[in-house]
């Protein structure tokens, strides 16, 4: 039986001892931690030990803390039973100890044969507490476990291509608030000698590959991260760790990469495969998530440029991230990302226009390796547009096809040529899929987001706005906008922003709340990813300007 940890107090040394003898020839269970002279010594203690005591037997009046104060505090942090002693045979006493859970109140001299009778109930007592714990925190761990699979296979019904969107409910509720960060680990081509595999062999490998995920899965829930799911898709897998809300977004972005290269490092050690693993950006709303999947997706077909075993981000491409878009070349980087959004948005003559721009960037480059580079950027980044409405508007092209004919295509005419027929075939089967019933709550959506920029929003309070499930509601938005309704958010928000900061008398606080932004920090950053400059750089150039 495991041991009855007990500590003694009595401000009298040689009762003390008495006491102690006396609770060991009860038997071997019971086991004396410690004895002290005072309440306050035996309250430092406890904390000391983190509570980690079973019997508690206290005289009642000591100097520094007497022991209905000392067992009063002690029961607001720890469980254990307390047995007060005394030489006071006072009814206050004695009721003031009951209050406070004493399972006995023994007066002095103590009478040996009924004190051990007692010590047996109470260690009978003990016993059936800790049985009582045990059983409750096995059901605890099963029910966290039944918790974690319903968690999974709710992911696993959002992700799915067969979902019937309309009947998720609000299943976010089932996920704790917080930012997450979608990973999508893909096997890369296999080698050769895997055609003579047998079903034995592939059944070993793919049950070390899963071992290998939710191993590092589990490890990878340490700060900033505070959970994590992964599960399997029809030819990849997921992970999708959760931080919480006040988790620096830098450091959340940059310990999911590290994760993502560790899933590339173990597959390579420990099997004969290798993966590559696309990060999505920040998830800060969980009713996104496909989209989010859908942007890994098109992450991935970067190994058509840089080969498998990487990692690809929407910012950093290569395990290294030697491949850095905005950092080679950030005005060709803004440009690709304003084509596409003209894609998403079905505006033809926007995105003819940035794409006439674009080519004549390209023109000015004295590199060809640049300039295939950014030519296979756009590529991937319009055939990943193409993807994301594929339910829809059906397959397209694979991308091996789209990069090969650029690739054979003779001069920069040509090859324009073939890009503006991607753009336009797309933008046209994008235009054509939207339907006018969609538009109404969309167009009711834009004008309640306009109307509470200041304020909180989250994808929920939109979509029940315009009386739509919001995993349906997201798509709709989407496919009618060409973006997410967070991305719509921002955007707004940081055109508000820059009207806002003709006024010179506010502060950066102040223009970030009134933008819906609590952390001026945070708002500082975004603004310079969207316009290229901080808000002081901003607010000097409009005063040159003038």
């Amino acid at each position: 039986m495991q041991s009855i940890r007990t500590i003694v107090v009595d401000d009298e040394a040689f009762i003390r001892r008495g006491i102690e003898r006396l609770v060991r020839s009860c038997g071997e269970p019971f086991e004396i931690l410690s004895g002290f002279d005072n309440g306050r010594d035996a309250l430092n203690y406890l904390h000391e030990v983190n509570g980690a005591v079973d019997l508690v037997i206290t005289d009642v009046k000591m100097p520094e803390m007497d022991g209905v104060a000392f067992i009063r505090e002690a029961r607001k942090h720890y469980d254990f039973f307390p047995l007060f002693i005394s030489g006071y045979d006072d009814f206050e006493y004695v009721h003031a100890a009951m209050l406070h859970g004493s399972v006995d109140y023994f007066l002095k001299p103590i009478d040996r044969d009924r004190f051990r009778i007692r010590l047996a109930e109470i260690r009978k007592r003990i016993a059936e507490a800790r049985e009582s714990r045990y059983r409750l925190a096995d059901m605890e761990k099963k029910a966290e476990r039944l918790k974690s699979a319903r968690q999974t296979q709710l992911l696993k019904d959002v992700m799915s291509t067969e979902a019937d969107l309309s009947r998720l409910g609000y299943w976010v509720e089932e996920f704790p608030d917080g930012r997450y960060v979608l990973l999508n680990i893909a096997l890369d081509a296999l080698p050769a000698k895997a055609r003579h595999y047998t079903d034995k062999d592939w059944k070993a490998y793919s049950y070390a590959l899963e071992n290998i995920i939710d191993e590092i899965t589990r490890t990878a829930q340490k700060a900033p991260f505070a959970g994590g799911w992964w599960w399997r898709g029809n030819a990849d897998h997921w992970v999708l760790l959760h931080a919480g809300r006040s988790a620096d977004p830098g450091f959340v972005a940059s310990e999911a990469f590290a994760a993502a290269e560790q899933y590339c490092r173990a597959v390579r050690t420990y099997t004969p495969f290798t993966v590559s693993v696309a990060v999505s950006d920040m998830v800060e709303d969980l009713y996104l998530l496909r989209e989010a999947g859908q942007s890994t997706i098109g992450l991935l077909n970067y190994r058509l440029v840089f080969g498998g075993n990487q990692v690809f981000t929407s910012r950093l491409v290569g395990q290294t991230g030697a491949y850095s878009l905005d950092a080679v070349d950030p005005g060709c980087y803004r440009t690709v990302k304003r084509i596409v959004q003209a894609v998403q948005q079905a505006d033809d003559g926007q995105a003819a226009a940035r794409l006439n721009g674009f080519f004549d960037e390209l023109a000015k480059l004295e590199s060809p390796r640049l300039i295939q580079w950014l030519l296979q950027y756009l590529t991937i980044q319009i055939h990943a547009v193409w993807m994301e409405h594929a339910e829809d508007i059906g397959a397209a092209d694979s991308p091996e096809e789209e990069l090969n004919r650029i690739k054979l295509a003779a001069g920069l005419g040509q090859i324009k040529q073939e890009v503006k027929r991607l753009v336009l075939r797309t933008t046209d089967a994008i235009r054509q899929h939207r339907r006018e019933d969609a538009a109404k709550p969309v167009e009711l959506a834009k004008a309640w987001i306009l109307e509470h920029l200041d304020e909180e929003i989250t994808v929920k309070k939109v979509a029940d706005h315009v009386y739509l499930n919001p995993t349906y509601f997201c798509k709709c938005f989407k496919t009618q906008t060409g973006e997410t309704v967070l991305d719509y958010v921002t955007r707004m928000r940081m055109e508000k922003a820059k009207d806002i900061l003709r006024d010179r008398s506010l502060n950066l606080q102040d223009v970030s709340r009134r933008v819906g932004y609590q952390d001026a920090k945070y708002f500082s950053r975004l603004f310079k990813q969207w316009h290229g400059l901080s808000p002081s750089q901003y607010r000097e150039r409009l005063r040159l300007e003038t």
